[in-house]
């Protein structure tokens, strides 16, 4: 048995699933799940123990019914819950493992196309070839973290498609203070950091139509480490997470904040272009660099972070003067 939801077709277990999620720590009968799906008890009970066997915490009460709990599976069901446009839900794909987000996103492009503004949102619960920015590895164990990447169409010119980076790290932001009271900020050019230590690396790939000179396609990649126990040795003195306690951290929460916030800096002309909105003063207001003396590293250079600009770029005073720091330029270590 299975319903009609939008365009999809829901299985008598994702029926089951989207019923308890509604009803998050409340019980319901079998006998109420059965009659409002239309199936029998026996398929109830079979829905029940495979989502049991996938990782979620459903318990069952003896002649009362199933209550589910918060769990650390990835569901776009439960995702969906917390999205202010609950269509986007139908746009989220879930993988247990893959190489990178990333890399699922652009095969999807180079197969399928981009023709929506918002085409896609992949997600993973491992990552065995994240990458960062400068060609790093982003380290991706399963089941503590967050990894993501936006299939966007964007419809307009290198220069607007630009300002995606940075407007990615003001939405991690937002989405980690809505869903969690936490406070980070950011590191230029799109760093998020707790408690000094780097939690999130953004990395943005567009590909552009050299015809026309606009942007066929634009793809940020977003990896926050959510609880993540034991780091790499190399990255022990960097690295952070949110927090180690999981029931206080929901991975599906935080992913549909992320998609909220993102959705929120975004405008989507008539023509289906996508237009950023202004943002700067929220990237200022979390900058984790302005008024601090940095080091650029591929020149040397001692310099003093003054002002971003509106397109997200660095404004430095050096001993040669006032100079601007584009995005993906350089490095900087805060000196």
């Amino acid at each position: 048995m299975s319903e009609q939801k939008g365009h999809k077709i829901m299985t008598t277990k994702e029926t089951v699933l989207q019923i308890l999620n509604q009803k998050m720590g409340e019980t319901v009968s079998g006998e109420e799940l059965a009659r409002t799906i239309g199936v029998s008890r026996a398929s109830i009970w079979k829905s029940v123990k495979a989502l049991r066997d996938e990782g979620y915490n459903i318990g069952a009460k003896q002649n009362s019914g199933y209550v589910l709990s918060p769990s650390n599976v990835l569901s776009a069901t439960i995702i969906g819950k917390y999205l202010n446009d609950k269509a986007l839900e139908d746009q989220i794909s879930i993988y247990p493992e893959v190489t990178s987000t990333n890399n699922v996103a652009k095969k999807y492009a180079a197969e399928r196309g981009c023709s929506n503004p918002i085409e896609r949102v992949f997600i993973a619960d491992k990552q065995t070839a994240g990458r960062g920015r400068q060609g790093r590895s982003f380290y991706s164990p399963p089941g503590s973290g967050v990894y993501m990447s936006f299939l966007l169409c964007p419809r307009v010119g290198a220069y607007e498609a630009a300002r995606f980076t940075t407007a990615a790290s003001v939405a991690v932001c937002a989405a980690i203070e809505k869903a969690f009271g936490l406070k980070p900020d950011i590191k230029w050019v799109n760093d998020v950091f707790l408690n000094n230590k780097k939690i999130c690396g953004i990395l943005t790939e567009a590909v552009t139509d050299f015809e026309t000179g606009g942007v066929e396609s634009v793809i940020i990649g977003i990896g926050v480490n959510m609880f993540t126990g034991s780091f790499p040795k190399e990255l022990r003195g960097v690295a952070g997470s949110l927090g180690t306690d999981e029931k206080k951290f929901d991975r599906n929460r935080l992913i549909a904040e992320i998609i909220n916030c993102m959705t929120d800096l975004i405008e989507i002309t008539d023509d289906k272009k996508i237009l950023i909105k202004d943002y700067i003063d929220e990237y200022k207001k979390r900058s984790r660099v302005l008024g601090k003396t940095i080091k650029i590293l591929n020149t040397g250079e001692t310099a003093k972070a003054i002002d971003i600009n509106k397109n997200g770029g660095l404004v430095v005073k050096t001993s040669d003067g006032v100079k601007t720091l584009q995005s993906g330029e350089i490095s900087i270590r805060l000196k």
